[in-house]
């Protein structure tokens, strides 16, 4: 098992060096490098992922472990996704996908309060991504006299729109829930784009139940889950208003259901 994982590290150092595609990694190989999903290598999470930091040499990945209900996603939209990701060539506005892998479904026991448990199916998606060191633009969002110069909101705002502008108008995708948490600087205060059309992964195909972030929904949105580049592009305007005056007033991470 050791000589097979140090094999998969060369492939992923080799996306990483932009050699080869990403691909189907293993979850050996995800495992080791997250030390098997260890709580001390937890860098981000929400409704329904965790983002682990994976150490891979002197180099380091960030691991997306999506944890969803089988009955709601399918193989064919898991695909989809991955498709999608997997055509995004290398922009300096959008994080790099490196990879991905579909874990087996798992029983998980909850307790209904009834005298027999009920137990449902839970599959996990995991999305292998670059790694960004200087977190999230939320972290980032303070007033004029004690946070970012007025010279790198500007950029910071000029860099969202080209990464929205690529994804909307290069090819076509909708990001579904672009807010401050979803976009990373790097060391050079460069903003990327993250997550966009991950939150499809946990859309229920029977009731069209989806998770979307509150304070960033399009009125349409939120009223009944219609999706358009015309939503993204009101969410963008929530995000500038924020850098721009810094509130934290609409900085709202509670989400709600559309059914």
């Amino acid at each position: 098992m050791g000589g097979r994982i140090e094999k998969k590290y060369e492939v992923l150092e080799d996306i990483l060096a932009g050699v080869v595609m990403p691909r189907d990694l293993p979850l050996a190989l995800l495992e080791d490098i997250t030390d098997h999903f260890s709580d001390k290598r937890i860098i981000g999470e929400g409704g329904f992922a965790m983002v682990y930091k994976g150490v891979l040499g002197n180099k380091n990945v960030a691991v997306k472990k999506i944890s969803v209900n089988k009955d709601t996603v399918s193989e064919k939209l898991f695909h989809r996704e991955v498709a999608s990701l997997m055509k995004i060539e290398k922009h300096q506005n959008l994080v790099r996908f490196l990879g991905f892998c579909s874990n087996k479904a798992r029983a998980v026991e909850e307790q209904t309060g009834s005298e027999e448990p009920i137990y449902f199916q839970i599959m996990d998606i995991l999305l292998c991504f670059e790694y960004i060191s200087n977190g999230s633009l939320d972290k980032h969002i303070t007033d004029e006299l004690r946070g970012l110069t007025w010279d790198t909101r500007f950029d910071i705002i000029r860099g969202i729109f080209e990464g929205m502008r690529y994804l909307h108008e290069d090819k076509s995708i909708i990001h579904m829930d672009l807010k401050p948490a979803n976009i990373l600087l790097d060391d050079h205060m460069i903003p990327k784009i993250t997550d966009f059309g991950q939150s499809r992964f946990a859309e229920n195909t029977h009731t069209k139940e989806i998770f979307i972030t509150r304070k960033y929904g399009a009125p349409e949105y939120l009223k009944d889950g219609r999706t358009s580049k015309k939503a993204d592009i009101y969410s963008l305007g929530v995000v500038i208003r924020e850098l721009v005056t810094g509130s934290e007033d609409s900085r709202d991470t509670a989400h709600v259901r559309v059914l």
